[in-house]
């Protein structure tokens, strides 16, 4: 079977028919006005024209593909603080074999899904509510990357990948998508002065998956990484024949690991290392990850590759990875990226998947609130708080290290508890 290394449901979002699109708002791509290249090699197109404040509008990008080759685009709504702009990736599962491909991930999106389904039930929640006086983004302009692609927004797989049992021309090019959204959004936004990349499960992974493309397109402007359940582990969390598989079926040596070069030779922990490698290009640049203690989708899909202990990339929907190892996992990630000042996490207790649309004002970590720690995060104050019961700061772990420095035996030894494990044992998740 094969095998899938971070990914998630993210919210769930049912989708029809692509539907017609709507007249592109602006200046069709490959204009006149496009500018020149920056010293990165990206190349800026049309801005987009007839948005309008606090109002979604839907905006067809040319050459942007979901994974059945159908077309898609992006949804932007100005605020009033138009300096400042959030890029939020949708989440939405991932196709890597004909069970997920069909039931757990859109293969299609377009501007009747995006008016008929997303502006109904998710434009205006969490970091989209306007009307939030804790929403630390409440003024900011919003880009909406919805999720088609199968592949967590990381994938350059042009030609079609096979993702097994009669699944084949799969259209894995969530990261090219990403490259052509920018080329109408920067411009788009010419005076801006701060910019926020965020996603939930898969768009989480696929923002940090994003992130050096970002960076390089808004050239010398700060671009916060706000990763929302999508934990770049390494194995024997992630398996290293998952981190295989999903590389060859998506492409992933043309995108991330092509980003990464030489810091991210080993199988083993590409995408952990993928994430040291952010921080040593961009020393200046905050990231925060947020993430349950247990979480009930994540542990699921990391399952397919444990597969209860045999670590060999045959598991299956019941061989969910346990919560005491997923939270030994995290203790990991936050060890592996301590010499990172500008890295932060908000690990709660728990078993839920998501937060920054379903529970930003009632998420809690050691007494912090999830929309006051997003906001230091996004002001350049990097905290690390929850499963170590001190909130400290960036680069810093509250528990005791061990003596080799390379574990929180503290917190490991918490994770393994028979009671950690017997809450591991109750969840259960319905797809």
């Amino acid at each position: 079977m094969k095998s899938l290394i971070f990914l998630g449901l993210g919210l769930a979002v049912t989708v029809a028919a692509c539907g017609s699109s709507s007249s592109n708002p602006g200046t069709a791509p490959g204009s006149s006005d496009a500018g020149p290249a920056d010293a990165g090699g990206f190349v800026p197109g049309a801005p987009i024209t007839g948005l309008a404040q606090n109002k979604w509008t839907w905006v067809p990008i040319e050459g942007a593909k979901c994974r059945d080759g159908s077309s898609t685009g992006i949804g932007v709504n100005l605020g009033t603080s138009t300096d400042k702009v959030m890029i939020f990736l949708e989440g939405g599962g991932a196709c890597f074999n004909a069970t997920t491909c069909a039931l757990m991930n859109p293969s299609k999106y377009g501007a009747s899904d995006f008016n008929g389904t997303f502006t109904a039930a998710e434009g205006n929640l969490g970091v989209f509510d306007r009307t939030d006086a804790m929403n630390p983004v409440s003024d900011w302009s919003y880009v909406y990357v919805p999720y088609c692609t199968g592949d967590i927004h990381a994938g350059n797989n042009v030609t079609g990948g096979d993702a097994g049992a009669g699944v084949a021309n799969q259209h894995s090019v969530g990261y090219v998508n990403v490259g052509l959204d920018l080329q109408r959004i920067v411009p788009t936004f010419p005076t801006a002065s701060q910019v926020l990349l965020t996603g939930i499960s898969a768009g989480g992974f696929g923002a940090s998956a994003n992130y050096a493309q970002v960076a390089k397109a808004f050239s010398s402007l700060p671009v916060a990484l706000l990763d929302d359940s999508g934990p770049p582990m390494e194995d024997p969390y992630e398996t290293t024949c998952q981190q295989k598989d999903v590389t060859a079926l998506w492409g992933l040596d043309k995108t991330l690991l092509s980003d990464c070069g030489s810091d991210c030779s080993n199988p083993a922990s590409y995408y952990l290392d993928y994430a040291k490698h952010i921080g040593k290009q961009y020393p200046n640049a905050p990231f925060g990850l947020v993430e349950s203690s247990q979480d009930m989708v994540i542990t699921l899909f990391f399952g397919f590759g444990t597969d209860n202990g045999a670590n060999d990339c045959n598991g299956s929907l019941g061989t969910a990875e346990s919560g005491p190892m997923f939270t030994m996992g995290l203790q990991d990630v936050r060890t592996k990226l301590a010499s990172n000042p500008k890295f932060g996490s908000f690990f709660f207790d728990g078993t839920d998947h998501t937060s920054l649309l379903s529970a930003l004002d009632t998420r809690t970590a050691d007494g912090v609130v999830l929309a006051a720690w997003i906001k230091q995060l996004i002001s350049g104050t990097a905290t690390n708080v929850g499963l170590t019961g001190t909130a400290t700061d960036g680069g810093t772990d509250a528990g005791t290290p061990a003596a080799d420095g390379g574990t929180d035996a503290g917190a490991a030894t918490d994770a393994a508890t028979p009671a950690d494990a017997a809450v591991d044992g109750g969840v259960a998740l319905t797809l």
